[in-house]
This record gives C-alpha cells, structure tokens and sequence, in this order.
C-alpha cells in the first residue's frame, strides 16, 4: 500500500495507518553465552563482596597494628628520655662523689696539719711553764 491508494485524513489531509495486529512476541530466555556472562558476573560480585570484606578486615588489622607500632613509638621514646635523665643524674652523682672526696682529701690533710701544730704547741708549752698546782692542792700543802 502507497500513500496514494490509502485513505486520508479529512481533518488533516494526511494518509491515515490502519494498526493490523499482530501476534504475541516470543520471548527468548538468555542462550549459552548470555548465561555463562550471568554466571560470571554473579561469581565476580560474589568475589567482591568477599574481597571487599576481606579488605575490611586487613583495614582494620593495619590500624590496630599501626596504633600498637604508634605506641611502642611513644614508649621508646619515653623510655629513651628516663634513661637520659637517669643517666644526666648518676653523671651529676658522680662529680658530686668526685668533689666530695677531694674535699675531703683536703679537709684530712688540713686537719693532719692542725694536728701536728697542736702537738708542737702543746710541746712548746710544756718547755716554758711548769705544771701548777691546783687551787685546792695549794690550800691544803701538797
């Protein structure tokens, strides 16, 4: 059928269709292929969803293990900063025991010397004066 041979419009003038109907589509499920492609897909989300769990979990493993690294980190440093200070303190110790002892050293020599200029005074003294009696030992005659 052409355009000349079927009806027009009176309105618009223009060829009118005529809607012939048809039968039903057959609808085809999805072939070999198609459903080795579904089959596929659906394994690949299954490998996803397990991965992406997995992936999760590592997450989660790395900042546990990076929160301990963090704080074996702070514990070190820590530990590093007494030793210093514990090592700063036993040095201060030890010139402290350093001065002591040569104080010391000088003080028992001083104290020798002393000692030696007492005895030479005392000597002396006894050289110049006699023993006197006692006050007691004078009014009483012996």
């Amino acid at each position: 059928m052409t355009s000349a041979t079927r009806p027009l419009d009176p309105e618009t003038a223009e060829p009118v269709h005529e809607l012939v109907p048809r039968p039903p589509v057959r609808v085809v499920g999805p072939g070999r292929r198609e459903r080795a492609y579904q089959a596929e897909i659906a394994e690949l989300g299954r490998r996803a969803a397990s991965l992406s769990g997995d992936l999760g979990e590592a997450r989660r493993e790395l900042g546990a293990t990076q929160r301990e690294l963090e704080v074996a980190r702070l514990v070190e440093r820590g530990t590093d900063r007494l030793v210093g200070r514990l090592e700063e303190r036993m040095e201060r110790v030890e010139a402290q025991k350093s001065r002591a002892l040569v104080l010391a050293g000088g003080l028992q020599a001083e104290l020798e010397a002393t000692r030696a200029r007492l005895a030479e005074a005392e000597g002396r003294l006894r050289q110049l004066t006699p023993p006197r009696r006692g006050l007691l030992a004078r009014l009483l005659g012996r």
